[in-house]
């Protein structure tokens, strides 16, 4: 792996999103590591053996909601990123993420090339 490619965790109900963002963060630059759960214990497992640099996740997820996979990066003082990519973007849940220590809290449907911005500066400064 390049000092400046990232492993990154994407968390999505939907394996479409997730397939999509996938082939969108291609278009870094950078040869990123990349691995999909579908749900959360599946994506708390993952975390162990991976050690992400970000998580992507979905708050809406089927079993529990992505708001618990941010609460136990945080609470365990993971050095993962959090980007809460999510279509529930009431200020309801925008709070709840930001308390919960999500590093970025955007809005699915309008902001997905937002998401491929952020890897890509931070790939950048992981180089620098």
């Amino acid at each position: 792996m390049k000092t400046n490619d990232l492993r990154i965790l994407l968390v999505d109900y939907s394996i479409f999103t997730a397939c999509r963002l996938q082939e969108l963060l291609g278009t870094t630059g950078t040869n990123n590591s990349f691995k999909i759960s579908t749900d959360i214990d599946n994506a708390l497992s993952v975390m162990d053996s991976f050690n992400p640099d970000f998580v992507i996740v979905e708050i809406g997820m089927p079993d529990k909601s992505g708001i618990e996979l941010l609460k136990y990066i945080k609470e365990n003082n993971l050095p993962s990123k959090v980007i809460v990519l999510t279509n529930f973007t009431i200020s309801t849940y925008r709070e709840e993420c930001e308390k919960y220590g999500a590093d970025y809290f955007l809005d699915k449907a309008d902001e997905m090339e937002t998401v491929v911005s952020i890897i890509k500066d931070n790939a950048n400064k992981k180089a620098a």
